[in-house]
């Protein structure tokens, strides 16, 4: 069985998916949703003023407030805008050899089927914008 969001099922995206267990399945569909959402910025979803981050550059803040801004930041959004994971937790992991990438763990409750099961993701963030979810 393939699985995954309305927009990959008709895009034809889920393919790839068909061998994998449903528990799988639905951990790629939300990491690829998750890359999606966290590469968009706030503002540029006309329809929906609240989707996407704020710009994470504010150089008036430390490096520790800007970490801290930026994982509130991601843990709220989440919350409000992937409604297959729950109890959604954001810990800021070291920056070793980029300091304009930002590393994030995305921890949850996955529900499959009626059954729930805690998930991990690794999402880092460089500095051009765009996010890879793993």
């Amino acid at each position: 069985m393939s699985y995954g969001s309305l927009f990959e099922r008709l895009a034809g995206e889920t393919g790839q998916r068909r061998s994998l267990a449903q528990t799988d399945a639905v951990a790629a569909s939300v990491s690829r949703h998750l890359a999606r959402m966290l590469s968009t910025r706030a503002g540029s979803v006309q329809t929906l003023p609240d989707y996407g981050l704020p710009d994470l550059n504010d150089m008036r803040l430390s490096v520790h407030d800007a970490l801290q801004q930026a994982r509130s930041a991601i843990e709220g959004f989440i919350e409000r805008h992937e409604p297959r994971l729950h109890g959604v937790r954001v810990i800021a992991l070291p920056r070793h050899h980029d300091p304009l990438c930002l590393a994030f763990a995305i921890e949850g409750t996955l529900e499959v089927d009626g059954q729930r099961q805690k998930i991990r993701f690794a999402a880092s963030l460089d500095g051009s914008g765009r996010v890879q979810v793993q």
